[in-house]
């Protein structure tokens, strides 16, 4: 039986390398957020914990189990935004294992260089994906903003929080909880979004006319 490549030592080291690398830049491209008050809780969650570097699979897995061991049970806009991260979380995840597997036909061992990760980036010719991929973060956010609005919310969370060592999804709705708790702290999330969607497409399009010569 061949080996899934995506679970080896090696290939699960240079995720992690890659994972870290766009953590830093992420951090680096939305330090002056982290820094304002007014966005200190929201900013906390996202760049220190949904964008973090460290083992995602658990998110992956736990989300599927909490959206089957809810359906029909919560409030319905809860379980539809549950679905989007996941349709998220598989994009994102996907990009990266296509980016693992060029690392290693380039030779990348212990680190990657922003050369190394623009050349890279750019060799998957997938330009729309990855306008996709942010233009559905920010849909994303968008809907948690609004569900953290409403009180059936709160509610529905309390219920999920008392089930959740049932179903074995504790981490993940703990997880969801820390979002819920931040996003509520929010009145307008326009400036956050449109800042995050404004920057992400900058920083993509750079890359690509950086390395091809052509602009978006």
């Amino acid at each position: 039986m061949d080996t899934d490549v995506t679970s080896t030592d090696n290939f699960l080291k240079l995720k992690r390398i890659l994972q870290n690398f766009q953590s830093e830049r992420i951090n680096r491209t939305y330090k002056d957020i982290e820094a304002d008050p007014e966005f200190a809780k929201i900013g906390n969650f996202f760049f220190k914990k949904l964008y973090a570097s460290e083992d995602f699979s658990f998110r992956d897995t736990s989300m599927k189990k909490l959206h089957k061991a809810l359906d029909g049970k919560i409030y319905k806009n809860m379980l539809t935004a549950v679905t989007k991260v996941i349709e998220l979380h598989e994009i994102s995840d996907a990009q990266d294992n296509l980016m693992v597997k060029k690392m290693i036909a380039a030779g990348v061992e212990d680190s990657i260089t922003m050369e190394q990760y623009q050349k890279i980036y750019v060799s998957l010719d997938n330009y729309d994906q990855r306008i996709y991929q942010i233009n559905l973060s920010a849909e994303v956010t968008r809907i948690f903003h609004g569900l953290s609005k409403k009180w059936i919310v709160a509610v529905s969370l309390k219920t999920v929080k008392t089930a959740a060592a049932m179903f074995g999804i504790k981490e993940i709705v703990d997880f969801i909880y820390d979002g819920y708790v931040s996003f509520k702290t929010i009145d307008n999330i326009d400036f956050f979004v449109d800042t995050m969607v404004q920057r992400e497409l900058s920083w993509h399009n750079e890359i690509w006319s950086t390395i091809t010569g052509k602009t978006a």
